[in-house]
C-alpha cells in the first residue's frame, strides 16, 4: 500500500494523500481570523470551565478551526476531568490488554486497513498506527461487553488525528458510554441501537420523503444497508472529510440528534437525484459518490441539518419513540478483572 501511495505526491491540509493537487478549502487569512476568536474564547473557557462561552454555539456551527479542534473536542468530552479521576488507569488497561485481549488479531488486521491514505497511518508501525493499536487494545479490555468491533478503528483514528493517545482513549470511552452519544448500543453484539435508529429513520422518510421511501422499497433497499456507517461512525468515509469534521464538531456537542437529522437531510437534499437513479446507480451514489462530491457547500449542509432538526421537532420525529432497550446499555462495570479485583 505504501509503495502505491508513494506515487501520490500531494497532501491536503488534513493529511490525506492525493494524486492531484487538493482544492483550497478556506483562505488562510479567514482561518487565521477565526482561530484568533477561538483561542480567545478558549481562554475565557479556562476561567469558567463549567460554563461555555456565550458565542460558542454560533461559532461551532461555522466549524471549529483545525488548529484548536482537538482541544475543543477533548473539553466537550470531559477528558481533562477524566484524566485526573482515572490517573494511571489507561496504562494499566493497556498493559493487561497486550497480554490478555482476545481481540488483538482482529485489531491488528483492522489497524493495517485504517486510513492508509493518511500521512499519519500510511506506514506500517508508524507512531500513530501504533497508538491506534494500543488505544483499541486497551478499550477491548476496558469495555468487555463490546471488546473490539469493526468500525471502532476509524473513530479512534479520527480522534488520534487531533489528540494524543490517552486523550483519544478517554474520548472514545465517553462517546461509547455517555447518554448524549451512547454509541455502545451500535457496537454491542446484535447492534440493537442500529436497528432502533434505522426503524426511526424509516418512519421519518416514510412521512417526510414518501417518494424516496417508496423508491427504496421498490428496489428492496433496507435502510440498514446505507445507514450502517452513517450511524456507526457519524458519516466517516461517506461524505467529504471537510463535511465529516463539521458533523463531528456538532455530534460531539449536540449528540445523537445529529445522526438522525443528517440522515434525513442527506436524502432530502438529494431527493431528485435519488429518484432518477436505477438500483446500481443509487447504491453507488450513497456508498461512493457522495464521499467524493457531496454537491453542496459544507456551510449550507450544516444549516440544513439544523433546519431539519426544527422540522423533526415540529413533527415530533426528532428522537425514536421507543426508549433504548436494556441490551443497548452497558450492563457490566468498565474495567478489568485482575487478581480477583475489578478495576472501575
Amino acid at each position: 500500500m505504501t509503495d502505491e501511495l508513494d506515487l501520490y505526491k500531494y497532501i491536503d491540509r488534513y493529511g490525506f494523500v492525493h494524486k492531484e493537487p487538493p482544492p483550497d478549502i478556506e483562505t488562510k487569512s479567514n482561518e487565521q481570523r477565526r482561530t484568533k476568536k477561538w483561542v480567545k474564547m478558549l481562554a475565557e473557557w479556562n476561567q469558567t470551565p463549567a460554563q461555555l462561552p456565550a458565542k460558542f454555539e454560533k461559532r461551532l456551527r461555522k466549524g471549529i478551526p483545525d488548529s484548536v479542534r482537538g482541544e475543543v473536542w477533548r473539553r466537550l468530552l470531559g477528558v481533562p476531568k477524566i484524566l485526573i479521576e482515572q490517573e494511571g488507569k489507561y496504562k494499566e488497561m493497556l498493559d493487561y490488554g497486550l497480554e490478555h485481549s482476545k481481540d488483538i488479531r482482529q485489531i491488528d488486521l483492522d489497524v493495517n486497513r485504517t486510513y492508509r491514505n493518511h500521512i499519519m497511518f500510511r506506514d506500517k508501525d508508524s507512531t500513530k498506527q501504533c497508538m491506534l493499536h494500543r488505544v483499541l487494545v486497551a478499550y477491548s479490555i476496558y469495555n468487555s461487553e463490546i471488546g473490539y468491533c469493526q468500525g471502532m478503528s476509524h473513530i479512534a483514528a479520527l480522534l488520534l488525528m487531533y489528540m494524543n493517545e490517552e486523550d483519544s482513549f478517554w474520548s472514545l470511552s465517553t462517546l461509547m458510554s455517555s447518554d448524549k452519544h451512547a454509541m455502545h448500543g451500535f457496537f454491542i453484539p446484535g447492534f440493537p441501537k442500529l436497528r432502533r435508529f434505522s426503524a426511526h429513520h424509516d418512519r421519518i422518510i416514510s412521512k417526510l420523503l414518501p417518494k424516496v421511501y417508496k423508491r427504496f422499497k421498490e428496489f428492496q433497499i433496507d435502510s440498514t444497508l446505507y445507514t450502517l456507517k452513517w450511524f456507526f461512525q457519524c458519516f466517516l468515509d461517506k461524505v467529504p472529510f471537510t463535511l465529516t469534521l463539521r458533523l463531528w464538531d456538532n455530534f460531539i456537542y449536540y449528540g445523537e440528534i445529529i445522526l438522525t437529522s443528517m440522515s434525513y437531510t442527506l436524502l432530502r437534499l438529494h431527493k431528485k437525484a435519488i429518484l432518477r437513479k436505477n438500483l446500481e446507480e443509487l447504491i453507488n451514489f450513497l456508498q461512493v459518490d457522495l464521499e467524493k462530491d457531496f454537491g453542496y457547500d459544507d456551510d449550507e449542509v450544516i444549516e440544513s441539518v439544523f433546519k431539519s432538526i426544527k422540522e423533526l421537532k415540529r413533527q415530533k420525529l426528532d428522537r425514536p419513540s421507543d426508549e433504548p432497550s436494556a441490551d443497548e446499555l452497558p450492563t457490566k462495570p468498565f474495567g478489568i478483572e485482575s487478581n480477583q479485583q475489578t478495576i472501575t
